[in-house]
């Protein structure tokens, strides 16, 4: 049997070891979800951008450009860091830039927002987790959004572009017999958007024979891949 003070000895270690773990526990560094939406001035991404558009069930009209989101400078509002985006495209390597649009977007501990046709979305929630969802049109009087993380913490590849770490974000995903809607917008750590999908589908229905055949009757296809950008490793 164990004395007094050899008890008290064993209790003592067994409390600095306890003490000890939770410390490391503690200072172990947290991810920062934000990286996942980096900002800086300077910064740019060179999208490879492709749209169908399906007006008839022939083949559908497609158009193939490229746009560079960059951020142009900076200024703050109300206490909160604001960044202005220029947006541009262009129809070939070759083809000077061609300045689009204007927009700007902040980011602070809880969201990532958007000023998107002059109507203000949120991006990004934060933290980031399966188990979050928020509406895009929080700040604006379009209608409730929802959308959701899904696949955090998974390698993502785009083109030749690998990426370690990424999350993607899903908003509407819907799949009829007479329509398809998709949402889709993939973050990788560090390096911000590397590939978006939107799609908006009516399918044929004017006859027994072409409804479910998956015919497509009207409606657009666009996809986003990134193919340049100053956050790549």
């Amino acid at each position: 049997m164990l004395k007094t003070s050899s008890l008290q000895v064993v209790v003592l270690m067994a409390l600095l070891i306890v003490n000890v773990s939770c410390r490391e526990q503690s200072t172990k560094p947290v991810a920062d979800d934000s990286a996942y939406f980096p900002l800086e001035v300077g910064n740019y991404w060179i999208y490879q951008v492709t749209t169908k558009t399906y007006v008839t069930a022939n083949a559908p009209l497609t158009q193939v450009y490229q746009l560079q989101q960059k951020v142009s400078s900076s200024y703050t509002q109300n206490g909160q860091l604001v960044f202005v985006i220029d947006e541009s495209t262009r129809q070939t390597d070759r083809s000077p830039w061609k300045l689009k649009s204007l927009h700007t977007v902040y980011k602070n501990r809880l969201e990532v927002v958007d000023q998107d046709n002059n109507a203000p979305v949120v991006r990004l929630a934060f933290p980031v987790s399966a188990a979050l969802s928020w509406n895009t049109n929080l700040y604006n009087a379009n209608p409730l959004v929802l959308l959701r993380y899904q696949d955090a913490g998974r390698p993502f590849s785009v083109g030749k572009l690998n990426f370690d770490d990424t999350v993607s974000v899903l908003g509407t995903n819907d799949s009829t017999l007479v329509s398809q809607e998709k949402y889709l917008r993939v973050y990788a750590r560090s390096a911000g958007c590397v590939y978006r999908e939107d799609r908006s589908l009516a399918f044929c229905q004017a006859s027994s024979d072409c409804l479910g055949s998956g015919v497509i009757e009207s409606g657009t296809v666009a996809t986003w891949e990134l193919i340049a950008s100053d956050r790549l490793p």
